[in-house]
C-alpha cells in the first residue's frame, strides 16, 4: 500500500485543489476502507462457528432489510474483543491529519454498536455514525452526510456504492478502492487528496492458505495400492488418483474453515496474522465459498468412484472438524485423534481397492502416527519448559506431563514395530509376490532407526515442524526412506 501524491514543478506535493479541501473535516467509511475486512462478515462467521443458534435466529431479520440483520447479529455476536485488521498506512494517515488539528469522523453502513466499538479501539474520531433504522450506505448515507457537514466534507471510502457520496463531497481519498471505481471517482471532478492501494493476493498466499505444503500426508492413499500389488491395474489407479484429488479438495477446504473459525486468534499471532484470511488479503466471503464449494465437489466427485470412499472422506471431514473445533485442546485425545486421521487415508485407499482391510496395517498406522504426533506434542513441552513457561493452555499440557508423553510416544513406537514384523510375517511373507521376501526383514530396522532419530531429536527439542514434514527436509530421513524403497523393491 502505498500514498500517492500528484508532482508538481519536480518535487512530490499536494496540489492546489487537495490544499484547499483539506480545509474540510474527513469523514472514512469502515468496511474494506478503514478496515480490511466486511464486520457483517466477521458476524456471520463468528455466529457460525461459536453461536450458531443465534445466526438461525438473527436470519429471519434480513426480510425486514439489511439493516435489521446487523442490529439483530449484533445483539448475539459481539464483536467487541474481536481484533480486526486495520488498513495500517491510512491510519498512520489519519492520526498525521488529526494531529494537524483536522476533524476526523467514522461513518458506515455497519451497525451502530460496531462502529463505536472500532472507534474506541482506534481513538482518533470525533464521532463515530453507523446504521440504525436504515441502512447506512450509498445515496442514503450521502445525503446523511450532506446534513450532517453543510459546510462540507472529504469522505474516505472504497466502493461503488460510495460514488453517490463523494459527488456530494469536496474532496475524495481511496482507500483499498478498484481500478474501476477509482477512474469512476476522478471522474467526478472532484480533488483526490490521497490514495491508498491493496496489497493483491499472490499465487503463493493462495497456495498457504490452501495448505498445498501438507499435500504429501494424503499419498498415503496409494499405500494401499502398492502393497496389493495393483500399481498394473489402470482402472485402480485411475480411481485411487481421483480419490486423491477428492481427498486434497476436502483437506484444503478444511483448513480453510479452521482459518475461518480461529480468525481473531490468528491475527494476535505474531506469524499467523499474515494468512491470507486473517490478514483480510483473502476475504471472508471468498473464503467460506471456497470451502464450501470446494466441499460439495470433492463429495460429489467421491460418489462415482465407491460408496465406501466417500463414507470415509466423510468421517475424515467429520473428526478433523471435531478436531479443529475443540479436540485438539483434550490432551492425548488430540494425538490419538492425528493417529486415525492418517489411518483413514489408507482405509479411503482401501475402500477405492475394493479388497478387505488389513488388521495388521491399520493397527500399525493408529500406534505409528500416535507416536509421531506425540513426538511434536513433546518437542512443544521441552521447549516450553526451557524457556520458563508453566503451560501449553492452547492444548490443554502442562510441562510436568513431559515423562508422560515421553513415555506414551516411546511405546507406541516401539509397539508399531512389533506389529509391523507381525504385518510382514502374517501377511507378506506367505504372498506370491516376492522372489526375495527375506529382504522385508529390513524394513522394520530401517523405520526403527528413523522413528528413534525423530524421538532423539524430539526429547532434545529440536523438532521445529510436525514429522512427517520434517521427514521431507531431513537428509537423514530422506536416506532411510530410500534405503524401504529399495529393499521394498528388491525383494519382488
Amino acid at each position: 500500500m502505498e500514498l500517492v501524491y500528484r508532482k508538481l514543478d519536480g518535487e512530490i506535493s499536494p496540489d492546489a485543489a487537495n490544499i484547499h479541501s483539506a480545509r474540510y473535516p474527513l469523514v472514512v467509511d469502515l468496511d474494506k476502507t478503514l478496515i480490511l475486512t466486511d464486520t457483517l462478515h466477521e458476524q456471520v462467521v463468528a455466529a457460525i462457528f461459536t453461536k450458531p443458534a443465534a445466526l438461525a435466529f438473527a436470519a429471519p431479520s434480513v426480510l425486514r432489510g439489511r439493516a435489521a440483520l446487523k442490529a439483530s447479529l449484533a445483539s448475539k455476536v459481539d464483536l467487541a474483543s474481536t481484533v480486526l485488521p486495520l488498513r495500517e498506512d491510512l491510519v498512520k494517515w489519519l492520526r498525521e491529519q488529526a494531529a494537524a488539528g483536522r476533524e476526523i469522523h467514522l461513518c458506515s453502513a455497519a451497525n451502530q454498536a460496531v462502529v463505536e466499538n472500532v472507534s474506541r479501539r482506534v481513538g482518533i474520531f470525533v464521532s463515530a455514525i453507523g446504521s440504525a433504522t436504515a441502512n447506512l450506505k450509498g445515496r442514503v448515507k450521502a445525503e446523511h452526510l450532506a446534513r450532517t457537514f453543510p459546510d462540507g466534507f472529504v469522505y474516505v471510502g472504497d466502493s461503488r456504492a460510495d460514488l453517490a457520496v463523494w459527488k456530494v463531497a469536496e474532496g475524495v481519498v481511496l482507500a483499498g478502492a478498484s481500478p474501476g471505481v477509482a477512474k469512476a471517482a476522478r471522474g467526478l471532478g472532484k480533488p483526490v487528496e490521497a490514495e491508498f492501494s491493496n496489497h493483491p493476493l499472490g499465487l503463493k498466499d493462495s497456495l498457504k492458505a490452501l495448505r498445498v505444503h501438507h499435500w504429501s500426508k494424503n499419498a498415503l492413499i496409494f499405500v494401499p495400492l502398492v502393497l496389493a500389488h495393483a500399481w498394473g491395474d489402470f482402472a485402480v489407479v485411475r480411481d485411487t488418483i481421483l480419490g486423491l484429488i477428492c481427498l486434497l479438495i476436502v483437506t484444503s477446504s478444511t483448513y480453510l474453515l479452521n482459518d475461518l473459525a480461529d480468525l481473531s486468534a490468528d491475527r494476535e499471532h505474531w506469524s499467523k496474522r499474515n494468512r491470507a484470511l486473517a490478514s483480510g488479503r483473502l476475504p471472508i466471503a471468498s473464503g467460506l465459498l471456497l470451502a464450501c464449494s470446494g466441499l460439495m465437489a470433492a463429495f460429489i466427485g467421491s460418489l462415482f468412484l465407491s460408496p465406501y470412499f466417500t463414507l470415509a472422506l466423510a468421517a475424515y471431514l467429520t473428526l478433523t472438524l471435531a478436531y479443529s473445533f475443540g479436540l485438539k485442546r483434550v490432551p492425548i485425545l488430540d494425538t490419538l485423534i492425528i493417529g486415525i486421521l492418517f489411518t483413514t487415508r489408507l482405509i479411503m485407499g482401501i475402500a477405492l481397492l475394493r479388497v478387505p482391510a488389513s488388521a495388521w496395517l491399520l493397527t500399525f498406522s493408529v500406534f505409528f502416527f500416535f507416536s509421531l504426533a506425540m513426538a511434536k506434542r513433546h518437542t512443544e513441552i521441552v521447549r516450553a519448559s526451557s524457556s520458563g513457561s508453566h503451560s501449553l493452555a492452547s492444548r490443554g499440557y502442562l510441562i510436568e506431563d513431559e515423562p508422560l508423553t515421553l513415555a506414551l510416544g516411546v511405546a507406541s513406537a516401539v509397539a508399531s514395530l512389533l506389529i509391523m514384523v507381525l504385518f510382514i510375517v502374517e501377511e507378506m511373507l506367505p504372498g506370491p509376490f516376492y522372489s526375495h521376501p527375506q529382504l522385508l526383514a529390513g524394513i522394520p530396522v530401517f523405520l526403527a532407526i528413523w522413528i528413534g532419530r525423530i524421538w532423539l531429536l524430539a526429547h532434545r527439542g529440536r523438532m521445529n515442524d510436525d514429522p512427517v514434514s520434517f521427514a521431507l527436509r531431513d537428509r537423514p530421513s530422506i536416506l532411510l526412506g530410500i534405503l524401504i524403497a529399495v529393499l521394498f523393491v528388491a525383494a519382488l
